[in-house]
């Protein structure tokens, strides 16, 4: 994070100092660039007037002699031809016959001059022919001067104005760059801090101090998380301390009125009807109390699965799994003694990401709301097959579908839309021992394996339990 905010302003005044130095680099270049173009073109007419005088009076000697002086001070070369591309004076090694110089004799009799000098930079050319004719009449060219530039001296001092103008800005863009660097780092460090806090918090891991820095916009918003953090892990705390001090203070006096209502039941003084009323009584709120600790413990699942989710790191760690085979085996230990018309179809290559704990919990207490709900003697059946479609992000076949249905007289579609609430139950069952939560632990239990809950009419009237259940990876 740091470097994505300290690289687009670094690349904002990189971009600023390039627009501002560029005219002043061509400037310095120019300003090079026209003075040794001005230097050379007087030295250059001067040597046009001496080559006339020569071809006029046909004496070379003062044209040679002026040549030999600004060799030995320029130490550039020079040649004079005459009308007929014949020497008349030169010095240095320039080669009258080389291609550039025969252009230049060709050229000369447009009477034009050809002075001007190119741009000078470090990475220019550095030699360039100059020439001009020699006029002997208006219109009439009687020579041509050709001289050779030699550049590089000022190509030097176009880089060393350059560098007098880059290596002080260069050096400010680093200072720049790290007091930047750090800059961005004292302001973001809070955040990163705060960032691994929320993820902890997030998913229920302890949050650790948040150390005071950075602006302090972010100090105040460090407290402020760091209070917060604080106060829902003591919340978090005392409601698991509490389902768990609520769950062992019930279990105790029901165990006592059990074992109290079981002597009066054995004395014979008090009215069995009375008594077995009483028993039912506390089979229900036994039951109750199971369903609402395994509630809250799904819920809970739920939660940390939401967690390891939104943290992107693979989603929960899968406990572990269960199989077709493993659920028939089920059925038949756990209904096949009890009477119950249970049948199973059940794909037995099929390897849900559930453990078999979960998967036998929440079958057998849809078949349990079944057999309570559905009439005398129902049938039910219980199907394990892989899923027509599955969820966005998934790959095909990464779901199966468990369906426990009976052929009982089901529910309206008023009802149908409450299924899953807690303690709700139909008005037709209000004489029928229950406690409302069954079909609510299995939608939970559904949710914190990553599956969901449908229920629907079953095709042979009754309900239709349906479990979207993730399947194991691998196993498909």
């Amino acid at each position: 994070m740091r470097l994505r905010v300290a690289v687009p302003l670094l690349v904002a005044v990189v971009v600023a100092l390039g627009l501002l130095l560029t005219p002043l680099m061509e400037s310095i270049a120019e300003r090079r660039t026209s003075e040794i173009e001005q230097e050379r073109r007087e030295a250059v007419l001067r040597t046009a007037d001496l080559a006339r005088a020569a071809i006029e009076d046909g004496d070379t000697v003062p044209l040679q002699r002026y040549l030999d002086r600004y060799h030995a001070l320029f130490g550039e070369d020079v040649v004079v031809l005459d009308d007929s591309a014949r020497v008349l004076a030169s010095v240095g090694d320039l080669d009258p016959g080389a291609e550039e110089v025969l252009q230049r004799v060709r050229d000369f009799g447009t009477n034009l001059a050809q002075l001007d000098v190119p741009l000078v930079t470090p990475w220019s050319a550095d030699r360039v022919l100059l020439s001009t004719p020699v006029v002997i009449e208006q219109d009439l060219a009687g020579g041509v001067v050709v001289t050779e530039v030699d550049l590089r001296r000022s190509q030097r001092a176009v880089l060393e104005g350059w560098l007098v103008l880059l290596v002080p800005v260069s050096l400010g863009l680093v200072a720049l760059a790290a007091a930047a660097v750090w800059t961005t780092g004292w302001i973001v460090r809070p955040v990163h801090r705060l960032d691994r806090a929320t993820h902890a918090l997030t998913s229920g891991a302890p949050v650790d101090d948040l150390t005071l820095s950075g602006p302090p916009e972010l100090r105040r918003l460090a407290t402020s998380f760091q209070l917060m953090a604080t106060t829902l892990a003591t919340t978090v705390e005392q409601q698991r301390d509490l389902v768990a001090s609520t769950s062992h203070q019930l279990r105790n006096p029901l165990a006592a009125v059990r074992l109290h209502v079981d002597l009066l039941a054995g004395d014979g003084t008090a009215d069995p009807g009375v008594v077995a009323a009483v028993q039912r009584d506390l089979d229900r709120l036994d039951t109750t109390v199971d369903r609402l600790l395994g509630l809250a413990e799904a819920e809970h699942r739920i939660n940390e699965r939401r967690a390891a989710l939104a943290l992107r790191e693979g989603g929960p760690p899968v406990g572990g799994t269960s199989d077709g085979a493993a659920l028939e085996t089920h059925l038949a230990e756990r209904w096949a003694p009890t009477g119950a018309a249970v049948t199973a179809t059940v794909a037995p290559d099929v390897v849900l990401a559930v453990t078999v704990h979960d998967l036998v919990e929440m079958v057998d207490t849809a078949i349990e709301n079944a057999v309570k709900y559905a009439g005398d003697a129902p049938r039910i059946h219980v199907s394990l097959a892989p899923a027509a479609t599955s969820v966005a992000g998934e790959e095909p076949g990464g779901r199966a579908v468990v369906t426990v249905e009976d052929d009982g007289a089901g529910l309206t579609d008023d009802e149908l839309v409450r299924v899953g609430e807690r303690f709700w139950r139909s008005s037709r069952h209000a004489d029928r021992p229950g406690t409302g939560l069954g079909l609510a632990l299995v939608d939970a239990l559904a949710r914190a394996n990553g599956g969901t809950m449908t229920v629907r009419r079953s095709a042979a009237g009754g309900l239709a339990v349906e479990l979207d259940l993730p399947r194991a990876e691998g196993r498909r």
